[in-house]
């Protein structure tokens, strides 16, 4: 007959825990990656994005150059009637900007509304 009182077992620890936690943690990073569909800003574009969202609807983003070879310009405007006329004024702030600054690329749409749109190199 046994009735001794036993102590409840010490809770088992393992490094597992941790482990998965970094796991799910790192799985919940990939969706949301993944659900943002591509419209984070290029990380050298950041405070251009932020000055960007500040403008008011219809706004549109041009750019002409390479953020990655430091060598760009953007033209942003805002408050427009249009879409079309929130690009156009867009790309000829750019086109202005990248004569400054004799850069042979051509300037396109970064982004129209809230949406980037442009695909890069």
């Amino acid at each position: 007959r046994i009735d001794a009182r036993r102590s409840a077992p010490a809770p088992f620890r393992s490094d597992a825990a941790p482990r998965r936690r970094l796991a799910v943690a790192g799985v919940a990073l990939l969706l949301w990656a993944c659900a943002a569909g591509g419209s984070a800003p290029h990380a050298d574009l950041a405070s251009v994005w932020r000055d960007y969202l500040e403008l008011p609807l219809e706004r549109a983003l041009a750019i002409a150059g390479d953020p990655q070879r430091d060598r760009w310009v953007t033209g942003a405007s805002g408050g427009h009637a249009t879409p079309e006329a929130a690009a156009q004024a867009a790309l000829d702030e750019c086109l202005a900007l990248r004569r400054m600054r004799r850069l042979q690329d051509a300037c396109v749409p970064y982004a129209a509304g809230g949406e980037i749109v442009w695909r890069g190199r």
